[in-house]
């Protein structure tokens, strides 16, 4: 698993997409490429880290 770090900035970078469409794609993508991190990832965005 990556530094919390990287997978915060990830996560910052696909949130600052303005089209709701393509943010899911990423956001789609994101998990498919990094499934074990995926915990991690809701934990940040439910502000719970």
């Amino acid at each position: 698993m990556r530094e919390p770090e990287e997978v915060e900035a990830e996560l910052v970078e696909i949130s600052g997409i303005a089209e709701d469409e393509n943010k899911m794609e990423r956001i789609i993508a994101w998990c498919a490429t990094h499934p074990d991190e995926i915990p991690l990832a809701i934990k940040f965005l439910m502000g719970t880290r």
